[in-house]
């Protein structure tokens, strides 16, 4: 409506205050409008937030839709149902690290026997006078490679028991019994000063382990 035409009629003073109040009313409707485009605006927005935010949700909880969530425990059962969970594993931790520790056990005792038979089978062939103390300084040369049992030489060569307790033999001969005459004259002859050092058997049996390993290899005899 166009109200210049009322301007006549109504005269300067009332036409003034009527356009002032049409202008008003259409300056309050023009602001509604706009805060309603903007409101609209505004609540797409957070819409979209909000799905994206239920999406995502959805994401972590593992599920399609949100009838699902009737499908999932509740926050108590989850948590019930975590610590059995923990303490189930805790158990299995615990029963492994017990058969862990009891194969080990095992396994040493069987390469223990192991090792005691293969000594005795490479000593076998030798007649040392002093057994037990070739044995221990045999035992203290011998370490497990897999599933070998290896002799360290001299010269630091990985070699068989065997061939480790027959290098012995062959390069201390004074360890050997004698094949002469008897124990007497290796005695005389000791006793002389030109021969192997001699040393009772309670002499050695007193001694410590790494001192008996000392008096194997320095060639001492027992009488």
């Amino acid at each position: 409506m166009d109200i210049e035409s009322l301007k006549e009629a109504l005269g300067d003073e009332k036409f003034t205050a009527l356009k002032s109040y049409v202008d008003d009313l259409q300056g309050q409707r023009d602001r509604a409008r706009q805060e309603s485009i903007t409101g609209r605006r505004g609540m797409k927005d957070k819409l979209a937030k909000l799905e994206a935010d239920q999406n995502a949700l959805m994401e972590r909880l593992g599920i399609d839709s949100l009838e699902d969530l009737d499908l999932l425990p509740d926050a108590k059962g989850a948590a019930e149902a975590a610590k059995q969970y923990d303490a189930k594993l805790k158990r299995m931790e615990r029963q492994l690290q017990e058969a862990t520790t009891q194969r080990d056990e095992i396994s040493g005792k069987f390469r223990g026997s192991l090792q005691k038979a293969a000594i005795a089978e490479a000593l076998s062939g030798h007649e040392f006078v002093a057994r037990d103390l070739v044995e221990t300084f045999v035992s203290q040369r011998l370490t497990w490679e897999g599933d070998d049992l290896l002799f360290k030489s001299d010269d630091g060569r990985m070699i068989p028991v065997k061939d480790g307790i027959a290098g012995i033999a062959k390069a201390r001969p004074e360890l050997l019994k004698s094949t002469g005459t008897g124990g007497a004259g290796v005695r005389a002859s000791n006793a002389g000063g030109g021969g192997a050092k001699t040393m009772t058997r309670a002499e050695f049996e007193a001694l410590a382990p790494a001192q008996r390993v000392e008096a194997a290899k320095s060639g001492v005899q027992l009488v």
